[in-house]
């Protein structure tokens, strides 16, 4: 049975650090240039711990992985970071705009008992093995979650919201806004008997992973490696840092992740038109206006310029088949095209440029745009036990790194 605990966090003091100068976004989405940027904040900055450079400034020979463990202990000794009394919840919003909407999405962290995948906690996306290298490497050395697991839960009867909305009646215990106006407010959650609640309403219920597949695959390998030595089931190596949010919150954001393809077979579109109705679009039209909140259709660019929606016409497949981003995959690129490498990218107007760009070093042939990935379809995916292709989904905002760690010697 699932269970997602209180623990000892180990936070920043807000009194002696600015939020803003020790956070950083997520390992995963820190380029060599804003690794440097993080770094030049200050000497705290979490980004040295969770993604640090290779090699130290003064020449030193640690690995990052040590120097990581070194900036912790370090820390800790200097009373930057300090451990939480006891084992407490800790209760997270986010407020940030969104298809000129303000949306706010809360969610409480607490540390989630591993168990196999589809026992409880289910993943929904492919995962690669560099990163859960790195990952491992860090835990090992570290022995601490630096950066939570997104993922969500289903209490649509949101037992807990009148016990958080007093909460968040209260002064947060930190307050700051990133470089994307992105607001994020952190509350300690100490009441005896608000944990007791927060835990009897969280026990058992099924775990989706949104973001942190790596991660969780990474604590799952370091738990059976601590297990060969003692098998402690109480020792902290046994749970793992989440950040859990409700899927009934109204604040969750999934953007989709649009394709590119190098290579394209002859007469493209006509291999396409025995299962979707290929229909182009006027010059400058809205590709994205085009296709939104249509299912199983897909916005089409080809080198030139010209536009496309592809409806797909073929039996309405249900279940994990109807989803687009596996439709999209599976019958066109892997079906009709027969094509298994992809570029990648968010922003629309990156992706167009990409293929219109005459000079750059990968000359994409063209583009496929998508809807974003819906949250009960990745519920319907995990509970299959099946996997995603890679970057079917982006939650945002990210969830920085630096809020809460979860440290294991206390």
């Amino acid at each position: 049975m699932t269970e997602a605990i209180p623990f000892r966090g180990l936070l920043y003091d807000p009194e002696k650090v600015s939020m803003y100068d020790v956070t950083a976004p997520p390992y995963d989405i820190i380029t060599g240039d804003m690794l440097q940027r993080l770094y030049d904040r200050g000497p705290y900055n979490i980004a040295r711990v969770d993604c640090g450079m290779e090699t130290s400034a003064d020449g030193g020979s640690l690995t990052k992985y040590l120097l990581a463990s070194e900036c912790l202990r370090k820390w800790i000794e200097d009373g930057i970071i300090k451990f939480e009394d006891r084992a407490v919840y800790y209760l997270y919003e986010t407020q940030y705009m969104s298809d000129n909407k303000m949306k706010t999405m809360r969610g409480i962290f607490a540390a989630v008992k591993l168990c196999a995948p589809g026992k409880g906690v289910f993943p929904h996306e492919m995962t690669h093995s560099k990163p859960k290298e790195d990952r491992f490497n860090l835990l090992r050395i570290c022995r601490a979650n630096t950066s939570p697991i997104f993922s969500l839960y289903d209490n649509p009867e949101m037992t807990t919201a009148e016990l958080l909305g007093g909460v968040l009646a209260t002064r947060p215990y930190i307050e700051f806004t990133d470089d994307d106006k992105i607001v994020h407010k952190c509350w300690i959650i100490n009441d005896p008997m608000h944990i007791e609640t927060i835990q009897n309403g969280l026990r058992g219920r099924d775990v989706f992973i949104a973001d942190g597949h790596h991660r969780y695959e990474t604590a799952l390998k370091y738990q059976k490696l601590m297990q060969e030595g003692s098998g402690n089931s109480a020792a902290a190596y046994n749970y793992v840092l989440m950040l859990l949010v409700n899927m009934a919150e109204p604040g969750i954001t999934i953007k989709p992740t649009h394709r590119l393809l190098l290579k394209l077979p002859p007469q493209p579109l006509d291999i396409l038109k025995d299962d979707f109705d290929v229909t182009p679009l006027a010059h400058g039209a809205d590709i994205i206006a085009a296709i939104s909140g249509k299912p199983h259709t897909f916005g089409m660019l080809l080198r030139g310029g010209q536009f496309y929606t592809l409806a797909y016409k073929g039996q309405r497949p249900s279940g994990v088949l109807g989803i687009d981003v596996i439709i999209l995959h599976e019958i066109i690129f892997k079906k009709l095209y027969n094509v298994s490498e992809f570029g990648y990218e968010m922003d629309v107007a990156k992706t167009i440029a990409k293929v219109e760009d005459e000079k750059g070093d990968l000359r994409y042939e063209a583009a496929f745009f998508l809807n974003p990935t819906r949250v009960e379809d990745i519920e319907l995916v995990a509970r299959e036990g099946l996997r995603m292709p890679p970057k079917s989904t982006y939650f945002y905002p990210k969830i920085p790194t630096g809020i809460v760690i979860n440290y294991f010697d206390k």
